[in-house]
């Protein structure tokens, strides 16, 4: 966590989180599953399924082709994750932004994403499979 902010609330662990797909290298394409990269940050940025409404009001503030994909919180935090309810200085106005932080040591941090990853296509977590332009177009 920033330790010039005051932490936000601990999201509900019965909530789904909404995390969007934004770069192919986010994505394994061959496996039709979001990469690890997408999620070993010590910070990444989620919305609040409940509070934002629709997969679409979560995409509609990003590029058209970004993937999507959702997970529960508490099965998260069972990882060693933890997701906050705070503002996102970019779009202050989206009340349903969570921050998950990921505090494990940088060694942790992939095997962490990596179990994430595998409870998502467990539970046929992906909501939209991103259309990035490949190299030939």
């Amino acid at each position: 966590m920033n330790p010039s902010l005051t932490p936000g609330p601990d999201v509900d662990v019965k909530e789904d989180l909404y995390r969007v797909i934004t770069t192919s290298a986010w994505w394994v394409a061959e496996e039709k599953r979001p990469s690890s990269a997408a999620f070993k940050h010590t910070t990444f940025s989620t919305d609040i399924a409940s509070i934002a409404g629709s997969p679409e009001t979560t995409l509609a503030r990003f590029p058209v082709g970004c993937g999507l994909v959702v997970f529960n919180c508490g099965d998260a935090k069972g990882l060693g994750f933890l997701a906050r309810k705070e503002i996102d200085p970019q779009y202050p106005e989206n009340l349903a932004h969570a921050n998950v932080y990921n505090n494990a040591a940088p060694s942790k941090r992939k095997t962490m994403a990596q179990e994430l990853i595998k409870m998502i296509v467990a539970l046929n977590g992906i909501v939209k499979v991103p259309e990035f332009p490949t190299s030939a177009e």
